[in-house]
C-alpha cells in the first residue's frame, strides 16, 4: 500500500514565533533575540533541539535547550493558528534540516 510523506519547513522568523507563542501559553518565558542556529542533540534516551537565540540591541546569544515534545507542539499549535491543513490520521515527528526545525507528517 502506498504512503504519504509531509514536510513543512519552518524558518526562523517563523519557528520565532511558534516557540513565543508556545511559551506564553505555558507560562515560560524565551530569551530576547532572533534565532541564528538550531542543533539536534541527545541527552540518554531524550532528544532536544538547541537553539541559538542573538539579540542584536545587546550583541549577545543565548542558547535554549527545546525538549522534542515541545518543539512539536509549538510547530503544531502555529501550523493550526496559520490555517495550514494538517492530516488528523498523521504520524508527526520534528526533524532539524539544514539547519531549521521541519514538521515531518506520514500518513500510512
Amino acid at each position: 500500500m502506498a504512503k504519504e510523506f509531509r514536510r513543512i519547513t519552518f524558518n526562523n522568523i517563523e519557528m520565532r514565533g511558534a516557540l513565543e507563542t508556545n511559551a506564553a501559553s505555558s507560562g515560560a518565558k524565551l530569551p530576547a533575540g532572533d534565532v541564528v542556529s538550531v542543533k539536534a542533540g541527545r541527552v540518554d534516551n531524550a532528544f532536544f533541539y538547541e537553539l541559538g537565540l542573538f539579540d542584536y540591541a545587546k550583541q549577545k546569544e543565548e542558547s535554549v535547550k527545546l525538549p522534542e515534545d515541545q518543539a512539536l507542539e509549538a510547530l503544531l499549535n502555529h501550523s493550526i493558528e496559520a490555517g495550514i491543513p494538517l492530516p488528523r490520521a498523521a504520524r508527526k515527528e520534528v526533524r532539524e534540516i539544514g539547519g531549521a526545525l521541519c514538521l515531518d507528517m506520514f500518513i500510512e
